[in-house]
């Protein structure tokens, strides 16, 4: 069945379409009913991770039903023709999609809700780079791990638009929560799981991790402060990664990806 089209084009900012539009960009709650995705493949993603999509927006120009072929879970969802001057003043200097969505919020994660996953979990303590959370999202999926855990993130929601578009989507796939980081640090000791942090100063190289049979906590700080001293003063493992003398540190999101790839070894060893 064919998506319901509009086939008129808005062109006036005022429209309730476009008014509605703008109060969910422009608002900023900590937990909003409603949420904007851009792009197909994270509506997509979304849908497919059982987010109830409200709605599909498309810039004029674009053919709403060439979206049939590859969006079959959106068959039942209303299409809005926008023209690219309502687009234009919704979003002002913010990325502008030529096809986004509204969608009904999942419920914000909490800590228990990969308690009984046998993965590890990737803390962030601190990492305040959206990019960067979102490619390590997207890391920690591929690589099997339970969850992501942002400490100081500056984030207010999982589900805001940028974190959305860095993670493709898979921010409502892998479980990804903000958290205090003393709710964490009781999580992690009520539930026995070792911590092991990553540091460019430190002696113990990586590989180590390949021998830790049990679950872990992964924790990496940012790239100017590093891990903070709350959760250092509880690591189990202080592990570094051997790179070239030459180079002062990782990006935050390469430095994820090798420490979840050694702890692929750990599994398979």
């Amino acid at each position: 069945m064919a998506a319901p089209v509009q086939h008129h084009i808005i062109d006036n900012p005022y429209h309730p379409v476009a008014r509605r539009i703008t109060d969910v960009v422009r608002r900023r709650a900590v937990a909003p009913n409603v949420i904007l995705i851009d792009d197909l493949e994270n509506i997509v993603q979304a849908a497919r991770s059982g987010v109830l999509i409200d709605s599909l927006y498309i810039t004029e120009g674009r053919n709403p039903l060439a979206l049939d072929e590859v969006v079959s879970e959106l068959h039942e969802v209303q299409i809005h023709t926008l023209s690219s001057a309502v687009t234009k003043r919704i979003f002002g200097d913010d990325k502008r999609s030529r096809i986004f969505a509204l969608a009904q919020s999942p419920a914000p994660g909490e800590l228990s809700d990969f308690s009984d996953s046998s993965g590890d979990i990737i803390v962030l303590d601190g990492v305040r780079l959206v990019g960067n959370i979102g490619a390590i999202v997207r890391t920690s999926a591929g690589l099997n791990a339970a969850a992501v855990i942002l400490l100081d993130s500056g984030l207010r929601t999982v589900f805001d638009r940028r974190l959305i578009r860095a993670s493709r989507g898979l921010v409502f796939t892998l479980p990804t929560v903000i958290a205090p980081r003393r709710d964490v640090i009781h999580y992690l000791h009520e539930q026995q799981i070792p911590v092991a942090t990553l540091a460019a100063d430190c002696t113990v190289p990586i590989e180590v991790l390949q021998r830790v049979k049990e679950r872990i906590a992964i924790v990496l700080g940012s790239e100017r402060r590093g891990v903070s001293t709350d959760i250092a003063r509880i690591a189990d493992y202080r592990c570094s990664i051997a790179m070239s003398d030459d180079i002062e540190s990782l990006n935050v999101s390469v430095s994820a990806g090798i420490a979840l790839h050694e702890r692929a070894h750990s599994r398979c060893g």
